[in-house]
């Protein structure tokens, strides 16, 4: 009999039930507040509208210069975006959002059930823009309590548990604040067997620094994920990673921006395209690394829906199997990246 080993938001299941898995997407969240203001009266305006035909190009090279692109919240699209996931074949959704982002467990719940698919709640805080006004205060001790309270107990007064740590996040340097919730998150997973995944800056090498301070207080590095290393593919990098034997994810399929210098302030310049993320992971498994990559979307944007242009949720089973299938991947070795990576990732190892 298999154990139950993974916390979904209506209970514990096995790992070995979860089938094909997005380990890193976004059903609900509210970016708005982390987008800097623009300075023109052009650039204002058109924060002001809404998604629409008229601004979906622009929004290929600036996503956020439409500050509603950066919030998911309309309960009805976003069930009918997911289960569209589900109708591709998809199994299970692991939502990421944390506090002061837009976290809803009660939401998340009603999805869950509403579509029969299997969804994994994350907890903890994000990066150091969208931490709450008391966090000098908080001591490291203080949010791992935190934290195990929503693993053991629930989230936000619910009995939603959360079955995974993060996503923690980090800047493009680590602030104090963020190095403290690290230190948490690590004394959380030592206690708890939760894989913990990582935000990292999607243009710098903060990976070194993470899994430095997470194995440094006691985090396996088998239960860490460093998230975001696909946007500026490095893959000495990357490979330096692996070495040390935690989880890479490649989590922004279906993002092909390309923000200029007209632009930057949340991004910062080219994203990989699809195919040279496949054609990255491609090499990694002939270096031996296939049990240790983790692939994803990371939807937080309307414009990666199908309702506003997009490839949705099932983007990486409708389009990115097939491109792995044309690049010469295996049967076996997509089951690997979708199936048993994830589950692996996502057991706590415990009975």
């Amino acid at each position: 009999m298999n154990k139950l080993s993974v916390m979904t938001v209506t209970g514990k299941v096995s790992a070995s039930s979860l089938g094909l898995v997005l380990p890193h997407e976004h059903a609900f969240i509210e970016l708005r507040n982390l987008v800097p203001a623009p300075h023109t009266i052009s650039g204002k305006v058109l924060a002001r509208e809404k998604v629409n035909m008229s601004n979906i190009g622009r929004l290929q090279r600036n996503p956020y210069a439409v500050l509603d692109n950066a919030v998911l919240e309309d309960e009805k699209i976003m069930e009918w975006e997911i289960l569209q996931f589900k109708k591709a074949g998809g199994t299970t959704f692991v939502d990421l959002t944390l506090r002061d982002i837009g976290r809803d467990p009660v939401l998340l719940a009603r999805l869950s059930r509403a579509l029969d698919i299997k969804v994994i709640a994350g907890c903890g805080y994000y990066i150091k823009a969208s931490h709450p006004p008391d966090m000098d205060d908080k001591t490291i001790e203080g949010i791992a309590a935190e934290l195990l309270h929503e693993i053991k107990h629930g989230i936000d007064g619910t009995n939603i548990k959360a079955g995974v740590i993060g996503e923690i996040g980090t800047s493009e340097i680590i602030y104090p604040n963020e190095k403290k919730t690290l230190i948490a998150a690590a004394i959380t997973q030592k206690e708890t067997g939760l894989g913990l995944h990582v935000h990292t800056d999607l243009w710098a090498t903060n990976g070194y620094e993470v899994v430095k301070i997470l194995t440094e207080h006691g985090a396996a590095p088998e239960k860490i994920c460093i998230n975001h290393i696909d946007v500026d593919i490095k893959l000495d990098y990357i490979k330096d990673l692996l070495n040390k034997g935690v989880y890479v994810e490649f989590d922004n399929f279906g993002k092909e921006f390309y923000s200029d210098k007209r632009h930057r302030s949340v991004l910062k310049g080219l994203f990989a395209r699809d195919i040279e993320r496949v054609r990255a992971i491609k090499e990694l498994i002939n270096h031996g690394f296939l049990t240790r990559i983790l692939l994803s979307n990371d939807i937080c944007l309307k414009t990666c829906l199908h309702s506003y242009g997009g490839w949705g949720y099932d983007h990486m089973i409708t389009n990115i199997m097939p491109m792995m299938e044309d690049e010469g991947f295996t049967t076996e070795q997509i089951e690997t990246l979708m199936v048993h990576n994830p589950a692996a990732f996502l057991d706590d190892g415990k009975d």
